[in-house]
Order: C-alpha cells, then structure tokens, then sequence
C-alpha cells in the first residue's frame, strides 16, 4: 500500500503540475494495480503458509476465499 500512495500522490502531482502527463498516467494507473493486487497477494500468501503449517481446514478455507476472489473478477470481467 505504501508504493501504490507513493506512486498515487508522485503521478497526482505530475498530473496537476502538467509535467510529462503520459508518464503520470502510469504511475496512477500502476498504484491502482497494485492497490487492486494486494488482496489476492495476501491470501496466496496465506495459502502458502497454512500448507507449510500443515494446517489443512485453513487451507481449504482460504482456498475458497481465493476462488471467490477470482470468481468476482471473472464475474466483474463479464
């Protein structure tokens, strides 16, 4: 989150100041990818570490919480 604020507030002022106006326009749009990746980040990462801690009940869980993650893309998509 702190390197998509950066990169909000860097491509903002770029944007206001009309300073290369294409290049802040990837700063903002690349801030709200990442903003938008953390989530799904986050839970990958949990699934990683509930299989390392063998704990199965909290990797299917999770599991299914990143299915319904990517099921709202695909349904956001279409």
């Amino acid at each position: 989150t702190i390197t998509s604020s950066t990169m909000f507030a860097i491509g903002l002022l770029m944007t206001i100041m009309k300073y290369q106006t294409a290049v802040a326009g990837l700063l903002l749009n690349g801030g709200l990818i990442i903003l938008l990746a953390t989530p799904p980040a986050r839970v990958i990462v949990s699934v990683v570490e509930y299989i390392r801690e063998r704990d199965w009940a909290f990797v299917a869980l999770t599991l299914v919480v990143l299915l319904a993650l990517g099921g709202s893309v695909v349904a956001a998509y279409f």
